[in-house]
């Protein structure tokens, strides 16, 4: 269970990313730095990428948590953030949310991880100090 510490440290990182939310290159960006950093494994970053293009921005997030998989999607301008459900590499349910909910559930998920994995926690510190 996390204590009140976790839960104010949640309130402060919550409230940096939703700063940035409105400038979405930028806000795919760092979200994309800080999760490969600190969840290899878990973190897949789709970039477009072209044969003549210079364009290497980024157009999906995916976070991939035990049962449940957290997509975010940049699509005609627009951010899409998901939540999947997948029991045995199997999607069953796909759910739009809006980004508060789904911010507030990835980061609630990197604090319950944090307390297994020295990485997350790192990661987690360098958001609450940059």
């Amino acid at each position: 269970m996390a204590d009140s510490s976790d839960g104010m440290s949640f309130e402060i990182l919550a409230a940096g990313i939703r700063d940035i939310r409105h400038d979405i290159p930028r806000l795919l960006s760092v979200l994309a730095n800080k999760f490969e950093q600190a969840l290899p494994e878990r973190v897949h970053v789709t970039r477009h990428s072209g044969l003549f293009t210079r364009d290497n921005s980024i157009t999906s997030i995916i976070l991939e948590f035990d049962n449940v998989h957290y997509m975010l999607k940049h699509k005609a301008g627009r951010l899409e953030p998901l939540r999947q459900k997948v029991v045995h590499d199997v999607v069953l349910k796909t759910e739009t949310l809006n980004f508060d909910e789904w911010i507030a559930e990835v980061l609630q998920q990197l604090i319950q991880e944090s307390h297994h994995n020295e990485n997350i926690r790192n990661m987690l510190d360098r958001f609450l100090t940059s």
